[in-house]
C-alpha cells in the first residue's frame, strides 16, 4: 500500500513532538515510520519532505536523518528490502534540488546522504557523478551565486572524503581517472577565493562591527577552504604519481606560498579562519608524504617547505618556554606536525619510509632513487641538519616553567605524562623522537656535537635555574640517544665519574632545581642499562636508586622517587639481571615501593609501582617468601581503592599469580584472602567477569599447580569450574588445565563428587577438539584411570558416552591422526587396568552402534585402526604406553579369540620392536609422574 504524502507529514511531526502529554503519540509516530523503512516509495517521500522549504526545520530535519540512514541500511542492491531501482532513480534526479538547502545543518546531513548514495553507486550506476557535482559548481561559479557555489563544495567534499577510502577495484580507478579535471578546476577556485579574501583582509572596509570578517568575505574564504579541504584529498588519492601532473604541482606550490602568508598573517592577527587554512595545509602535506613520498619530495617548492616549518620552530621556541603557551593549542599542532613532516622525510632517505614507495616500472624506481637523492643532499645538509639538532636539543628537549608547574602541582600526573607514549600529540616528546633519528641516521655528523654536549653540561657546576635546564637537556640527548652513543662510551665509567657523586653528594645547600639532575640520572639509567651497563657496576646502580627512593634526603620529592622506581623496574627487567648483586637491596627496595604506593593518589601511578613489585616477585622467585606477607597485606586496600579501574585490578591479580608462582608450597597460607576473590570473579554472574576472568583463572591455575593438597577453599570452587567448562567458552583451554590439577590434587574427591559430570561434558567436546585441548581432556581422563580402582569411575565413563564417543573418533577417517592417537591412550590405560574392560566394551560399543554381528567385530576395528597408528607416535613414553596397552590386550582377553589370534603376530612385532627401542630407558608410566613431564608429550 502507497504512502500518502500528507499522511508522512503527520507522522514526522508527531514524532518530533516535545508536547510531554504526547508521548505515547510520538512513540507510535516512531514505531510507524521504522515500520515504513521497507515500504515502497518511502525515502522518496522524504527527500520530498526535507525539500520542502516551507515545512518547519525540525520535520526536515527528521526527515533527513532517516533519509540519510535509510541509505546505508537499504540502498545497496544486496541488501535485504533493498530500495528499488525506480526510486533510486528518482532520488537522484531530485539531487541537484538539494542545493537549494540554505540551513547548514540540513546541508551537512544532505551532503552525508548524497555521498553515501555515491559510495553505492559510483561509477557502475553514476557514471556522470563527478561531472554532474562540477557542472553545477561551474554554474554557480559562472553565475556569481557564491552562496550555491559553496553549498555544491560541500556536497563535493563529502563525496571526496568518502570515496577517497576505498583502496582498490572500479571505485578508486574512476576516481583516478576524474582526479586530474577536478584539482584543475577546484584548485584555480581556491586559489581565486583564498587571493581574493586575504587582499580583501587587509583593508579596514572588509571588516565587520565585530572585528571579523564581511559576510562576503567570509564567504570567499569559505569557498577556498573547502576547495583547498577537496583537493588536498584528490592529490593524495586521486594520483598514482601526482608529482607528474601539472595541476597537482602548481596546486602544491600555491598552497607552500600561501602557508607562508597565513603564517605570517596569524603571528600578527589570530584568527578562526586562518587556523583552519593552516591545518589543512599540514594535512596535505603529511597525507601526500604518507601516501606518495617520491610525490612529495618532487613537488616544487617541497624543500622550501620543510624548511619553512624549521623556520616556524625557530620562530616559536622562546614562545615555547613562556607560561601561557599552554593554552596555545594550535600553535603546538603546527609544530607537532612540522616535527612529523620532518620525521618522515628522514626515513624516506634512510629506508624505513620506502614501504609505501611503490615500483611499478624500472622508471619508477629511478625517479625514486633520484628524488632521496635529493633530498639528502639538497635538504638535508649539514648546515640543516646541524640546525635542526641544535633547535631541538637546546629549546624542545628543555622542561619548560609549566611543566615544573606541573611538577610541584600534580607530581603523579607529571610522571605519568612523561611515560606515556603519545609522542604524535605532545610537542616535547614528538621533538625527542625526530632528535633520535637525526642522530641514528646522521651519527658522524651529530654524535661529537651530542657528546660535546654532554660533557660541557657535566663539567660545570653552575647553580642557575638556566644552567640547570640546559644541562638537563644535554643530559636527556645523552639518555634518548644511548643506542647511537653506545660505541663512544663508557658508561660505567660515567656512571661512576659522573652521575653516582651527583647522586650521593646532594645536599640542602644546593638549589632547589637538583632534584631535575636527579630525576635525569634515573631515567639515563633506565635508557642504558639494556645497552651498556656492566654487571660490575649493578651495585653502583642499586646503591643510587635506593638514594633516590628515600624519602628523608633532600630533593627526593614524589616526582624524584616514582622516576627511581619506575627505573628500578627496567634495571631488573632486563637480560643481563644478576639475582646476588640485587638481593642485598631486595628488602630495601620493597620497604620503599610498599611505602610510596601508600602515599599516591592516582590510579595509574599504584599500577605503575605495582608493576614494579610484580616483576620484582617474578625474578627474585622463592626468595621473596620472607616478604610475602607484606606484599600480601598491601593488596586489599589497593583493592579496594581500584574501584572501578579494572586495569589496577588485573595488575593486582598478576601480582598475586607471580607471588603464588615464587612462593610455591608455601602459598596455601593465602588461600583465604584471594580464593574468594577468584569465586566473585569467574562466576559469570559476576560484573568484574567481564574485565578479569582470564586474569582470575591465570591465578587459579597457578594456585592449582602450587598446591600440596586440596584444601576445603580450593574444594569449594569446583562447581564454578565445572559449571564453566559446561559453557564451553573461550576459556576452556584454561579450564581444563585447572580440572587437570584438581584430578591430580583430589582424584577421589573429584570422581565421587563430579565424574559423572565431567565425563558428560567431555563427551560433548569429543569430535570438535583442537590439538591441544585434545591433550588436556584426554590427560585427565588417563589421571582417573591411574589413580582410581576401575569400580570408582567406569560405569560413568561408558554411560556418560564418553567412550562410545572416542570410540567414534578412533573409526573417524576425517578425525586428527594426533587426536586417534591421543584417544587410544585411553584404551591403553583400561587394557594395563583390566584387558577384559576393552573387550566387553567393544561387545557393547557394536550392540549401541547397531553394528552387524557379522560384519567386522569392534575389537579387530580397534585393533587394525591402533597398529596404523603407531607410526604416528612419536614421544616414547606412548609409545611403550601402546605397546604394553597391546600386550595387555593380546594376553588377556579370552573372548574374541578368533580376531585377536589373527593379529596376534602383527601385535606382537609391533610390541617388540616398541621395547627394543625403549630397552635401557627410564619411562615412568605412574600416576606420580610430573605434571610438566606429562605435558611435554
Amino acid at each position: 500500500m502507497a504512502i500518502a504524502p500528507a499522511e508522512l507529514l503527520q507522522v514526522l511531526q508527531a514524532a518530533v513532538s516535545q508536547d510531554p502529554a504526547s508521548v505515547a503519540t510520538r512513540k507510535a509516530a516512531e514505531a510507524q515510520l521504522k515500520n515504513w523503512e521497507t515500504h515502497s516509495g518511502f525515502y522518496s517521500l522524504l527527500q520530498d519532505a526535507f525539500l520542502d522549504a516551507s515545512l518547519p526545520t525540525e520535520i526536515r530535519w527528521i526527515g533527513i536523518i532517516y533519509f540519510k540512514n535509510g541509505i546505508d541500511k537499504y540502498w545497496r542492491k544486496s541488501a535485504p528490502n533493498a530500495i528499488a531501482k525506480d526510486e533510486k532513480s528518482q532520488i537522484r534526479t531530485k539531487i541537484t534540488q538539494t542545493f537549494a538547502i540554505t540551513n547548514e545543518q540540513l546541508a551537512s546531513q544532505n551532503a552525508l546522504a548524497i555521498a553515501r548514495i555515491s559510495k553505492f553507486d559510483f561509477p557502475v550506476e553514476w557514471p556522470s557523478l563527478f561531472s554532474d557535482i562540477l557542472g553545477l559548481a561551474n554554474e554557480a561559479h559562472y553565475g556569481h551565486d557564491l552562496v550555491r557555489l559553496k553549498q555544491v563544495l560541500v556536497v563535493l567534499n563529502q563525496i571526496v572524503k568518502t570515496l577517497s577510502g576505498a583502496r582498490f577495484g572500479k571505485t578508486r580507478a574512476a576516481l583516478q581517472q576524474a582526479t586530474p579535471d577536478m584539482v584543475r578546476v577546484v584548485g584555480q577556485w581556491y586559489v581565486q577565493f583564498t587571493q581574493e579574501w586575504m587582499t580583501g583582509s587587509l583593508n579596514d572596509d572588509s571588516q565587520n562591527s565585530s572585528g571579523g570578517l564581511s559576510e562576503q568575505l567570509e564567504l570567499r574564504a569559505n569557498i577556498g577552504y573547502l576547495s583547498l579541504k577537496i583537493c588536498r584529498r584528490l592529490v593524495s588519492e586521486g594520483y598514482e604519481f601526482a608529482n607528474r601532473h601539472i595541476e597537482a604541482r602548481e596546486l602544491f606550490q600555491m598552497s607552500t606560498l600561501h602557508l607562508n602568508a597565513f603564517v605570517e598573517k596569524y603571528v600578527t592577527s589570530p584568527s578562526e579562519t586562518m587556523e583552519k587554512y593552516i591545518r589543512t595545509c599540514g594535512k596535505f602535506y603529511q597525507d601526500l608524504s604518507e601516501r606518495q613520498p617520491t610525490a612529495f619530495i618532487l613537488m616544487p617548492a617541497s624543500f622550501d617547505l620543510v624548511r619553512s616549518y624549521l623556520t616556524v620552530l625557530q620562530s616559536q621556541a622562546p614562545a615555547f618556554h613562556q607560561p601561557n603557551f599552554e593554552s596555545q593549542e594550535f600553535w603546538k599542532k603546527v609544530l607537532v606536525r612540522g616535527l612529523i613532516l620532518l620525521r618522515k622525510c628522514i626515513k624516506m632517505i634512510f629506508g624505513d619510509g620506502t614501504a609505501t614507495i611503490k615500483y611499478r616500472t624500472p622508471e619508477d624506481r629511478e625517479e625514486t632513487k633520484s628524488a632521496l637523492r635529493r633530498l639528502k643532499e639538497e635538504l638535508f645538509t649539514d648546515s640543516f641538519v646541524v640546525g635542526v639538532h641544535d633547535i631541538l636539543l637546546w629549546s624542545y628537549l628543555r622542561l619548560r616553567p609549566t611543566d615544573l608547574e606541573k611538577w610541584a602541582s600534580e607530581p603523579e600526573e607529571f610522571v605519568y605524562d612523561e611515560v606515556q607514549n603519545s609522542w604524535e600529540y605532545q610537542l616535547r616528546p614528538c621533538s625527542e623522537k625526530v632528535y633520535v633519528d637525526l642522530l641514528l641516521n646522521f651519527k658522524d655528523l651529530l654524535k661529537p656535537r651530542a657528546l660535546e654536549a654532554f660533557e660541557a653540561a657535566s663539567a660545570h657546576n653552575d647553580p642557575s635555574d638556566d644552567a640547570i635546564l640546559a644541562k638537563d637537556a644535554a643530559y636527556c640527548a645523552f639518555s634518548i640517544g644511548c643506542n647511537v652513543l653506545f660505541e663512544d662510551v663508557d658508561f660505567d665509567n660515567v656512571l661512576l665519574r659522573v652521575f653516582a657523586p651527583q647522586v650521593a653528594n646532594a645536599s640542602s645547600s644546593m638549589p632547589s632545581m637538583h632534584r631535575i639532575i636527579l630525576r635525569r640520572i634515573s631515567l639515563i639509567i633506565s635508557n642504558w642499562i639494556s645497552v651498556k651497563c656492566g654487571t660490575d657496576v649493578r651495585k653502583d646502580v642499586y646503591e643510587l636508586l635506593a638514594r633516590q627512593l628515600d624519602p628523608t634526603l633532600p630533593f627526593n620529592d614524589k616526582v624524584v622517587q616514582l622516576t627511581a622506581a619506575l627505573t628500578l623496574k627496567s634495571a631488573v627487567d632486563e637480560w643481563d639481571f644478576k639475582l646476588d648483586s640485587f638481593l642485598p637491596y631486595l628488602e630495601l627496595f620493597l620497604a620503599r615501593l610498599i611505602e610510596l604506593i601508600t602515599q599516591v593518589d592516582v590510579i595509574e601511578t599504584k599500577l605503575s609501582l605495582l608493576q614494579v613489585i610484580s616483576v620484582i616477585v617474578e625474578v627474585v622467585e622463592t626468595r621473596i617468601i620472607a616478604f610475602a606477607d607484606k606484599i600480601v597485606a598491601l593488596l586489599p586496600s589497593l583493592w579496594e581503592q581500584a574501584g572501578h579501574e579494572h586495569i589496577l585490578k588485573g595488575a593486582i591479580l598478576q601480582t598475586l599469580t607471580n607471588l603464588i608462582q615464587a612462593t610455591g608450597n608455601e602459598s596455601y597460607k593465602f588461600h583465604q584472602l584471594y580464593v574468594p576473590l577468584i569465586a566473585g570473579i569467574v562466576d559469570p554472574k559476576s560484573e568484574l567477569h567481564v574485565y578479569l576472568n582470564e586474569d582470575a583463572l591465570l591465578l587459579w591455575q597457578t594456585t592449582i599447580a602450587n598446591a600440596q593438597d586440596a584444601t576445603p577453599a580450593l574444594l569449594g570452587l569446583l562447581p564454578i569450574l565445572i559449571e564453566s567448562l559446561d559453557k564451553s567458552t573461550d576459556t576452556l583451554r584454561m579450564e581444563l588445565v585447572i580440572l587437570e590439577g584438581y584430578v591430580l590434587l583430589a582424584p577421589a574427591f573429584v570422581a565421587e563428587q563430579y565424574v559423572k559430570v565431567i565425563f558428560g561434558i567431555m563427551a560433548s567436546f569429543i569430535g570438535n577438539l583442537k590439538i591441544e585441548a585434545c591433550h588436556t581432556v584426554t590427560h585427565i581422563i588417563e589421571l582417573f584411570i591411574q589413580s582410581l580402582p576401575l569400580n570408582a569411575y567406569i560405569n560413568d565413563l561408558v554411560d556418560s558416552g564418553l567412550l562410545g564417543r572416542l570410540t567414534d573418533s578412533i573409526f573417524d577417517a576425517h578425525e586428527s591422526a594426533i587426536n586417534v592417537t591421543r584417544y587410544l591412550t585411553i584404551y591403553a590405560r583400561l587394557a594395563l587396568a583390566d584387558p577384559t574392560i576393552v573387550a566387553r566394551f567393544c561387545d557393547v560399543y557394536r550392540t549401541e552402534r547397531r553394528l552387524p554381528s557379522n560384519g567386522a567385530d569392534t575389537l579387530g576395528a580397534l585393533l587394525d585402526v591402533w597398529l596404523e597408528k603407531v607410526d604416528n607416535m612419536g614421544h616414547p613414553r606412548m609409545r611403550k604406553l601402546t605397546a604394553m596397552g597391546l600386550a595387555a590386550i593380546i594376553d588377556g582377553t579370552t573372548g574374541q579369540q578368533e580376531s585377536v589370534l589373527r593379529r596376534r603376530e602383527a601385535v606382537t612385532k609391533v610390541t617388540s620392536e616398541i621395547f627394543a627401542e625403549s630397552e635401557g630407558e627410564e619411562i615412568d608410566l605412574n600416576v606420580e609422574t610430573s605434571v610438566k613431564n606429562l605435558m611435554s608429550m
